[in-house]
This record gives C-alpha cells, structure tokens and sequence, in this order.
C-alpha cells in the first residue's frame, strides 16, 4: 500500500485498529499454508524405484525389482489395496475394543458416583461424630458441675 493509501486508511475510524502488513510478508505467509507434497519413498536396494509394493511375508515396503530379486514366492499386494484391508482388519479389531469402553466407561460413571455418594457419606458420619462428642462434653460438664456442687455442699457443713 502506498504512503497515501495508509496515510487514508488509518485516518478512517473503522480501520483504526488494523495492522498494515507488507505485501511481501502476505506472500511468504501465503506460501507457508499450501500443504507439503506427499512424500514419494524409494527402494534402498534400487534407490531409482519407488516403493509401491507391500510384502505381506516381510510385512515390508518394496519396489518392483524387490518383488523379482529378492521376495519371490512371497505373498504382496499394491500399497493402496494393502492399506484398505490392513485398515479393515484395525477396525474390526476395534469393534470388541470399542464395546468393552463403553461398558468401562458406564463403569467407570457408575464408580465416581459411588464415590461421591461415599464421600458425602463420610461428611455426614463426620458430622455426626462432632455432634456426638459435643454433646458427650456438655453431659460430661454438667456432671462436672454436678459433682462440684455436691462436693461444696458436703464440705460447707
């Protein structure tokens, strides 16, 4: 923005408050929100072959030229066809998974309730200990003076 632009842009009141930014600085902020591309990874054994292949027998990644050379008679599949049933395979797996949280969390619900209901409890029974002893000590200080009266009046003869 140029000197008279900003010079306007601040002079107006709903603007006040905005920060003036170099288009530069917007550009390069721009560039840093466009995602990453993904990550192509190549064989370590034929640096110049993609790793498209999954052996499920070495539960590896491999390139074509592995499928040949060195994992022959092996079971593989295409990585994307390999994902899909490997994450089917999780959420089956996941399913018992998911039952029994929900029966530990209704668990878990009904033992902090529990607890609670405890706690108020132990509160109450505290109280009530309280009580209890403050009356034993006011029987106790009126036996006392009870006791002391009796003993006066015995020695005042």
């Amino acid at each position: 923005v140029c000197d008279k632009c900003t010079e306007i842009h601040q002079a107006w009141e709903d603007f006040t408050t905005h920060q003036i930014v170099p288009i530069q600085d917007v550009q390069a902020d721009a560039a840093n929100l466009i995602p990453p591309k993904k990550k192509v990874l190549y064989c370590p054994k034929h640096k110049e072959k993609k790793l498209k292949i999954y052996c499920e027998t070495c539960n590896e990644l491999i390139c074509s030229n592995c499928t040949i050379r060195l994992h022959q008679g092996h079971h593989y599949d295409v990585i994307s066809d390999t994902f899909h049933k490997h994450k089917q395979e999780i959420d089956d797996n996941l399913e018992p998974v998911k039952h029994h949280l929900a029966t530990v969390n209704r668990v878990l619900h009904t033992f902090d309730a529990r607890s609670r209901e405890i706690q108020d409890q132990k509160v109450a029974v505290q109280e009530e200990i309280h009580m209890k002893i403050d009356q034993l000590h006011q029987v106790l200080e009126q036996r006392r003076t009870e006791l002391i009266g009796r003993l006066d009046q015995l020695t005042q003869h």
